[in-house]
């Protein structure tokens, strides 16, 4: 049966579950593939992290939510049991808490350990930004996730696009522990909401293009959205970094503030240079921040400024500098409430559940960014707040 994640703009069935989670896993596969660092600190594999992303929308699975698509229900004779049984109230509606549960209890079934399975098939459950609290004991919603007259076996149906889901990113049982106090396990919720929002762009992802070079197409989403790690130019002078192209003459060398910013600042951490306006600091900064991005002891730069005027400025400085330091495309990022009117990079743009959930759907992600009420610049991600911390 084909089970529907999202809808066409006629609101009839588009792409099913098992197509939708596939994308979004080979995207979290990507985007931990992107940062080689922190799965070595987690003791984490990226094709783990893909299926674990995968997982997130198992819920969908289940009769509180495909009846949300009258079409499907018309298509699968199902109209008048959704009506007779009451299927609008007696049925959990959803699909993260559905997910929740029925994670959990895959993850179980395939050895995981109690504890882990517990607190990620929360996480995973809550990636549309609404917890269940953890259970030793599989978690249950208050709304059925099952019914008798149907002749659909949910939990088999879930099962089994799980397990058809594990052996498409797994290829050896991998041995993991995440416990509620393991920050993997945050990285991973937010890691699967930032997923689903990319891997539901139906411009990368259409429903017709299936199936095709799903990992290919992830690569090519971040790649346009600017979320690839970038590869850096290396041995740039200061002159190399901050010269006027228009005035070629002027010879660009640091001054003592600078020189001993350089100095110190030689290990990630938390730095603070004060100096009278018109000193360089912003240069200063990212000059430090260069040799640690080269010398691979960082991984981006980030800019916190307080208005959007400011920051539309600072956006403009960081796109010439991060031309001359690497040769990516949409390395730099605007992130506030109008960055929309100026970014000239792909927005994202990912399709709805259907019209009635739109507040719960990836969709909203796009709205989340929108909503930074302090102005931010995101090329990679160090940090410059107010053009004075470097951390």
């Amino acid at each position: 049966m084909h089970f529907w994640a999202k809808t066409t703009e006629d609101g009839k069935p588009g792409i099913s579950v098992y197509e939708h989670m596939i994308n979004v896993g080979c995207v979290a596969r990507c985007l931990a593939e992107a940062v080689p660092e922190l799965l070595k600190r987690f003791e984490l594999i990226s094709s783990l992290v893909g299926a674990l992303a995968a997982l997130h929308d198992l819920g969908k699975i289940s009769p509180g939510f495909q009846r949300k698509c009258q079409t499907w229900l018309e298509e699968n004779g199902l109209v008048a049991i959704d009506r007779n049984f009451c299927w609008d109230t007696a049925m959990e509606s959803d699909h993260g808490k559905v997910s929740h549960s029925a994670i959990q209890s895959f993850l179980l079934g395939q050895r995981v350990d109690g504890r882990t399975a517990k607190y990620l098939s929360a996480a995973l459950g809550g990636h549309h930004g609404l917890l269940s609290g953890p259970t030793d004991r599989v978690f249950r919603p208050n709304g059925s996730i099952i019914d008798s007259y149907s002749n659909i076996d949910w939990d088999l149906e879930r099962k089994e696009a799980a397990q058809k889901l594990w052996d498409y990113f797994i290829e050896f049982h991998p041995s993991f522990v995440i416990t509620k106090d393991s920050p993997s396990l945050w990285w991973l919720a937010g890691l699967t909401t930032v997923a689903d929002w990319i891997g539901s762009d139906q411009r990368f992802f259409p429903a017709d293009t299936w199936p095709g070079d799903q990992a290919g197409t992830a690569r090519q989403a971040l790649e346009a959205i600017g979320l690839c790690s970038p590869e850096f130019v290396h041995g740039l002078t200061f002159h190399d970094l901050f010269h006027d192209p228009e005035k070629p003459e002027i010879e660009w060398v640091p001054n003592e503030m600078q020189l001993k910013t350089l100095a110190c600042i030689t290990q990630p951490g938390v730095y603070v240079i004060e100096a009278p306006m018109g000193m360089g600091k912003t240069e200063a900064a990212l000059w430090a921040a260069y040799q640690l991005l080269v010398s691979e002891k960082a991984t981006g730069i980030y800019f916190a400024l307080p208005t959007q005027a400011t920051s539309n400025r600072m956006h403009l400085r960081m796109n010439q500098f991060v031309s001359r330091i690497s040769s990516s495309h949409n390395a730099s990022r605007l992130i506030h409430g109008n960055s929309w009117l100026m970014d000239k990079n792909v927005p994202l743009s990912p399709i709805s559940t259907n019209k009635e959930a739109i507040s719960t759907d990836a969709r909203a992600g796009r709205d989340w960014f929108a909503s930074a009420k302090r102005a931010l610049i995101a090329p990679f991600g160090i940090g410059t707040v107010d053009q004075a911390l470097l951390g």
